[in-house]
């Protein structure tokens, strides 16, 4: 509106429920900021009006966060449904999609079915919306559609349906910093043989648990994310290393973690020792010794808001999805999902 503000002929009225703003141009003495603002404002022909709240709804209106898809507090809704099928499409979809195969275009990748124009924004509302995927981004959403769909303008559809998806929009933040030297640790020979642990803290209860522990296979980048009431002390940890990691996977050669007091103890050492297992720390205030595991706790973090944005005490209950969804998804530094290496 500054065009059409500013120099204007006519005084403007400008209605405000902030009634300190009436103040501004009568005030005797301004702070160095007030100062800056009253030479800005300068600049226009108006009058400030005092409107209390309950009486200003037009503005009020504007400024709040909108929901377009109101849940009731505290329903989850169904966990999954019955007749879901692969690439989460449901039956009435796959039907359709069966259906348009009667005539497919000649540069029909083999193995794939065609998804003909009016079907495209059903196939990406399933796949990218859906519990099993967890919004993902261009990239993985581009994946998982790829192993059985395709239609030509594929890529550029998925990004503008994600680009203007409002759970996305609301729950992702902004990576766009510029990147430094990467110095990667070396890369293991096979899967679960060189870990990294660390811990997501302060989170809001839920089921008794406000904390998340995140363990990554630096191989695969397969992870396990195992919610816990509190930080462990080492002798809870060692009980709860062998109790979900060491009976799946077995002991690792090495584990990365940051310096946390319960990797650095005694009790945790001799532990690690008895398996065959080095330790290697981070240095201190420099986490990115560890970005591995710190770019998964984003992503599980990223998941879990676009679950329960409405509702954040349920977290807890949408981890495995936030598993089963990471794990299914295509990682950029191997080209597959850890799920297809392991």
């Amino acid at each position: 509106w500054r065009h059409l503000l500013e120099g204007a002929k006519h005084v403007v009225t400008v209605f405000t429920d902030h009634k300190n703003l009436l103040y501004i141009e009568s005030a005797k003495r301004l702070n160095p900021r007030q100062a800056r603002w009253a030479l800005f404002f300068s600049r226009f022909n108006f009058i400030i009006t005092y409107r209390p709240g309950d009486k200003n709804v037009k503005a009020d209106a504007l400024s709040r966060s909108f929901d377009s898809n109101p849940r009731e507090e505290g329903n989850p809704g169904p966990i999954i449904s019955k007749t879901v099928i692969i690439a989460g499409l449901s039956p009435d979809l796959h039907s359709s999609l069966s259906k348009a195969q009667g005539n497919p275009p000649p540069n029909l990748p083999p193995g794939k079915l065609f998804v003909p124009e009016n079907l495209r924004e059903a196939v990406l509302l399933e796949t990218h919306d859906s519990r099993v995927a967890g919004h993902p981004g261009r990239n993985k959403t581009c994946s998982l559609l790829s192993r059985i769909l395709w239609w030509p303008t594929l890529k550029q559809d998925v990004g503008n349906y994600v680009d203007s998806c409002p759970v996305c929009q609301r729950s992702k933040p902004s990576r766009s910093l510029p990147q430094g030297l990467l110095q990667p640790l070396p890369v293991p020979e096979k899967p679960w043989t060189h870990i990294s642990m660390d811990f997501i803290v302060d989170l809001p209860p839920s089921n008794g648990n406000t904390v998340i522990w995140v363990v990554v296979d630096r191989f695969s980048k397969m992870s396990h994310f195992i919610p816990l009431p509190a930080l462990p002390s080492a002798k809870s940890l060692a009980e709860r290393f062998l109790s979900d990691i060491f009976r799946l996977h077995g002991a690792p050669l090495n584990i990365v973690s940051d310096r946390g007091v319960q990797f650095v103890s005694r009790f945790w050492r001799a532990f690690c020792s008895l398996m065959g297992t080095e330790l290697s720390f981070s240095s201190a205030y420099h986490p990115q010794t560890n970005g591995q595991t710190e770019r998964t706790n984003q992503s599980l973090e990223q998941y879990l808001r676009c679950y329960v944005s409405s509702n954040q005490s349920l977290w807890a209950d949408f981890l495995p999805w936030a598993e089963f969804a990471f794990n299914n998804s295509t990682h950029s530094s191997t080209g597959e999902s850890p799920f297809f290496i392991v």
